[in-house]
């Protein structure tokens, strides 16, 4: 061999040692690891899933998850109905996760990565678990990656620690797991509403028509006058894009003294809405909190039903059928506008008598 071939071959020998020292493990253990699954058995029965339970600090059970003849439920708010997108982004986010890099084995350092037990008061990560027939393990979502994209995680059963390739807004609070749309009908829609109070008080007002802007309040009293179209219009978009705050089942209030809404739209359908304003226990000045409950139906007169003319009678009735199906049986805490402006007497709606 000539020396200059060698003076070439220890020069490039020289270069892959200083490489090797600045990139260590970057072309084996990191690179072997990059596509390695996190949750074996994840992607093959996703879509069997039927239960999974999220724990957080101090074991304290956020949510438990289970699909019941179609639909995911929350088990501890009476089996009502969950948040169907939170559900599929979770467990179609579960199915996918790869594993970027191999962390700590060493349980002195997952507070720092936030896969610690949640049995810990002070633990920042979310325990996620399957049901035990299913196979699946349980693991640990910990804290995000900083300066770095994903996550951290940890299997329950394993050691070691992992940085993951997906980022999980997994919600702490038991109430954001809820499908929390309640009703949504426009005051577009609404051509008549009704507010009775329990002590004999009535407030009505009505479209001239379909196609008429504002609605007009009735039985004014003599030498009173509104205060404004716009508080006469605003009951009617009361039922719109509605959402819940928390609910109940309905058995758990008597609606004997209920303040009672009720709107009629241009194609026939009945909202009834009963109202209560619930005192929570506290005492003080602590605000009561603000309960609905619901039933749909179809207008009808003592001759038959009644619909606007040109619209589908079936479609209503399958309109009403649907808002029952999910309403009925339940009571639904809402926001206190929502309810005052539901609950509003005449005096509300009209000047002073002496016309200020």
């Amino acid at each position: 061999m000539s020396r200059k071939h060698f003076s070439w071959l220890l020069l490039a020998t020289i270069v892959a040692a200083v490489l090797v020292l600045m990139f260590p493990g970057k072309a084996g253990r990191e690179s072997s690891v990059e596509s390695s699954v996190f949750i074996p058995g994840m992607a093959e029965q996703v879509n069997d899933i039927e239960w999974v339970r999220l724990t957080a600090a101090g074991d304290e059970t956020v949510v438990t998850l289970n699909r019941e003849s179609g639909f995911w439920v929350v088990e501890e708010v009476s089996a009502y109905r969950a948040d169907w997108d939170l559900v599929k982004t979770l467990l179609s986010a579960l199915s996918r996760v790869e594993v970027i890099e191999v962390k700590t084995a060493n349980p002195e350092y997952y507070s720092r990565l936030g896969v610690e037990s949640v049995s810990s008061a002070e633990a920042g990560g979310v325990l996620v678990e399957f049901a035990w027939d299913s196979g699946l393990p349980a693991l640990i979502i910990g804290n995000e990656a900083q300066g770095r994209g994903g996550q951290y995680a940890r299997l329950q059963n394993s050691a070691e620690s992992v940085l993951i390739n997906s980022e999980f807004d997994i919600p702490r609070e038991r109430h954001e797991w809820l499908a929390s749309a309640i009703i949504d009908i426009s005051d577009e829609e609404v051509v008549e509403f009704e507010i009775s109070h329990p002590d004999g008080e009535s407030v009505k007002a009505l479209k001239a028509s379909a196609d008429a802007e504002n609605f007009k309040l009735q039985d004014v009293p003599d030498g009173r006058d509104v205060k404004s179209l716009w508080s006469v219009d605003a009951p009617a978009n009361s039922l719109a894009a509605l959402e819940l705050q928390d609910v109940v089942p309905a058995s758990r209030f008597s609606w004997e003294d209920a303040t009672r809404f009720r709107i009629l739209t241009a194609d026939g359908l009945v909202v009834t809405t009963d109202l209560l304003a619930v005192d929570d226990g506290q005492g003080g000045d602590a605000e009561p909190r603000y309960w609905i409950q619901l039933v749909a139906g179809i207008y009808t007169t003592g001759i038959g039903t009644a619909a606007a003319a040109g619209s589908d009678v079936a479609a209503t009735r399958a309109r009403a059928d649907e808002i029952n199906s999910r309403v009925s049986g339940w009571a639904y805490e809402i926001p206190a506008y929502r309810y005052e402006t539901m609950v509003r007497r005449m005096d509300e709606f009209l000047n002073l008598e002496n016309g200020e």
